[in-house]
């Protein structure tokens, strides 16, 4: 299948060309040389070279078209905002902190401890991991005691750690 000649022109390819040196080391730059090369190529062939798609390729020239070089660059990609809001963060640093909850017991917080209780305090409800990550960016860390053999003399166990 032959390329529709109106799309892809002179002009347009020395465009192309032209900004193709800029961005020698970018992702743009496979992108602006799938456009110059297809005015010497067929779209299967630039496709195949560049392991793409025909369709993407006629995207990119498409878009190169209408918007420049600009275009060509990838949208920042958009996550979903935090649930939890600075007051929040602040609130739950306190509790941390401190080893009490909202009601001033004292507490060894766990994630789904601390879920109940941001869901009782603020209304809101947060899964595990994002909490973690929360935790996390907060400079918090999981700290687990070293377990207790039951049945196992004290006496003889601080006589057996390296540091006691």
């Amino acid at each position: 299948m032959g390329r529709p000649k109106e799309l892809i022109d002179d002009k347009l390819i020395a465009a192309a060309r032209a900004e193709l040196r800029q961005y020698a080391g970018q992702r743009v730059y496979l992108r602006l040389l799938a456009v110059v090369k297809a005015g010497d190529y067929s779209l299967v062939e630039v496709a195949s070279f560049c392991e793409v798609s025909r369709e993407t390729i006629w995207r990119w020239i498409k878009k190169f078209q209408q918007g420049g070089v600009e275009a060509l660059f990838d949208r920042p990609k958009g996550h979903n905002p935090s649930k939890l809001q600075e007051r929040h963060r602040r609130q739950i640093a306190r509790w941390l902190e401190r080893g009490r909850n909202r009601r001033g017991q004292p507490t060894h917080w766990t994630l789904l401890k601390l879920q109940q209780e941001i869901a009782g305090q603020f209304g809101v409800e947060i899964s595990l991991m994002p909490l973690w990550r929360q935790l996390r960016q907060m400079g918090f860390r999981q700290k687990v005691p070293r377990p207790l053999h039951s049945g196992a003399d004290p006496v003889r166990q601080d006589a057996f750690k390296k540091n006691g």
